[in-house]
């Protein structure tokens, strides 16, 4: 069982992106109409690939490790 917390952030990105992500999740959308997706979950995607790139990470305590 997952029982991994998730909390919600608030990031301010340019309009250019936001609009990237709509499109991104309209594109996803048309090719599978059952799935749901959002400009936010494929945001949300690619910012934990790029941490998890960066270092693993303690879940537990939010702690990098090297």
């Amino acid at each position: 069982m997952d029982t991994e917390k998730n909390v919600q952030i608030n990031l301010s990105i340019p309009e250019h992106y936001r609009n990237l992500l709509r499109r991104m999740a309209a594109e996803r959308m048309m090719s599978d109409p059952s799935q749901v997706v959002t400009g936010a979950s494929i945001a949300m995607e690619l910012l934990l690939a790029a941490l998890n790139k960066i270092g693993k990470f303690n879940q537990e305590e939010g702690e990098n490790k090297k």
